[in-house]
């Protein structure tokens, strides 16, 4: 399914009574301004500033046309509540309304009194029940810059959940209670769209490939990576799976994939690890141990960061470090790699039955989170903190993350809130946007 650009509408307006030569100004440097800083959506503005009611509509009927997902209301000068609310009932989209900075004063009369007018055009799309967003200051103001980037990004993410299409390969694995889900309260609640198919689906995929595909998978595998301690058949299981997998994702069109990645696949000797990471650094996300919440965060951090995320567990803390041990069997993407480290494919770290990357992971700053479905909601667990050099004290692949609050704290925290065992880190920053995404959605935020 293909991913959609956000389709940004922008309307500037201003009422009968008040000059037009600063809505004018205003609509071309501001409209000139989302162009350059957004290039990744499509911005759909009126060329002309609105006035009246035939105004409004003409717009109104331009931007149903081009089916825009969320409309800036500029406010060039006070305007009644007729334009914010017409535009919010008549397409059902979001309203942005941004009020800029009052000019200096003079003496003179009141040129713009866009504060005003935005608070009134509130509380009159609050009274309807309409979504709405208030941005006050001016566009070359940082603050507001920032708040504007964060609206237009997480809008984009959440148009690219709804036109996400993802694949579910087999289940949960034995006795993983956490990783059951709701489909239809998915499709509710972030639009994601998702089709199940057998693991012998993939499986027979697997056995009826081209044998010179595979031989050359895994000349390329070689060359790249140093390998230890796996029988070829395991070697060539994985290039096996992992080419099975690209024909079934290009068959499908599936945006991602989940999968049940073990007792099967274990049992089959191809436990996919190392598969998932390299498609990881390919930018595909395939989520694992059937955890359908985790992947749903790490598709929210790819979309917003456009960065390789990694699903991990949380194994130990070190309270004087004030540091957790993320780990897990061996699927973060090598580009990931702390570069002062080193990465083998070996054989599975637990079960021996496939291949992973053991790898340490690079330094930096993280957003750590997870969507949970807790009772009949989604709740958005939501921590920061920074990835330190690591020590590899064990099979497989892992990271030390010093937390912004107290480790002892945040695990009897996680337990009891019923936050589940595994979580999506991406290198960044982006806890702003991750709060304000489960504030449009009406998630509720679990913050450390």
């Amino acid at each position: 399914m293909e991913k959609k650009k956000l389709n940004l509408g922008l309307i500037t307006t201003v009422s009968g009574r008040w000059p037009r030569e600063l809505p004018a100004s205003r609509n071309n440097e501001y409209s000139q301004w989302l162009e350059n800083n957004f290039p990744g959506i499509n911005l759909i503005k009126s060329e002309s500033i609105a006035v009246d009611n035939k105004d409004v509509e003409r717009i109104a009927d331009d931007f149903k046309r081009q089916s825009v997902d969320v409309v800036i209301v500029l406010i060039g000068a006070f305007t009644g509540d007729n334009v914010a609310t017409y535009i919010a009932e008549e397409l059902k989209v979001p309203v942005i309304l941004w009020a800029p900075y009052e000019p200096p004063f003079d003496g003179g009369r009141l040129m713009a009194n866009a504060l005003v007018c935005a608070t009134m055009n509130a509380a009159a799309l609050h009274r309807l029940g309409c979504k709405y967003h208030l941005v006050y200051g001016s566009y070359d103001d940082a603050r507001v810059q920032g708040e504007i980037a964060r609206y237009v990004k997480v809008y984009d993410v959440i148009k690219k959940l709804k036109s996400t299409f993802l694949g579910l390969i087999g289940y949960r694995p034995t006795a993983f209670y956490s990783s059951t889900f709701d489909e239809t309260l998915i499709r509710q609640k972030f639009g994601i769209k998702m089709e199940e198919v057998d693991l012998k689906v993939i499986f027979d995929k697997m056995v009826n490939l081209d044998q010179a595909l595979v031989d050359k998978d895994v000349s390329v595998l070689k060359e790249e990576v140093r390998i230890e301690g796996i029988p070829d058949n395991y070697i060539e299981n994985h290039s096996r799976l992992y080419l099975a997998l690209e024909e079934f994702i290009s068959e499908q069109g599936f945006n991602a994939l989940l999968l049940k990645c073990w007792p099967e696949m274990g049992n089959l000797k191809t436990t996919p690890c190392a598969v998932i990471s390299r498609y990881a650094d390919k930018g595909y996300i395939i989520g694992c141990e059937g955890d359908m919440d985790a992947t749903i965060t790490m598709l929210i951090q790819k979309y917003l960061t456009n960065a390789v995320v990694y699903m991990s567990d949380l194994i130990s803390i070190d309270e004087k470090q004030n540091s957790v041990l993320f780990w897990h069997c061996g699927q973060a993407g090598r580009s990931l790699k702390d570069p002062n480290s080193d990465v083998v494919m070996s054989n599975h770290p637990l079960a021996g039955q496939g291949t992973a990357f053991y790898q340490t992971l690079k330094p930096g700053k993280v957003t750590i989170a997870r969507m949970c479905k807790i009772g009949n909601e989604y709740k958005l667990f939501l921590t920061k903190g920074e990835a330190v050099p690591t020590e590899r004290v064990t099979k497989g692949v892992m990271v030390n993350v010093v937390l912004e609050k107290p480790v002892l704290k945040t695990i009897y925290r996680i337990a009891e809130e019923g936050v589940p065992h595994h979580y999506s880190l991406v290198w960044d920053d982006v806890a702003d946007e991750m709060r304000l995404l489960s504030k449009i959605l009406g998630v509720e935020v679990i913050e450390l």
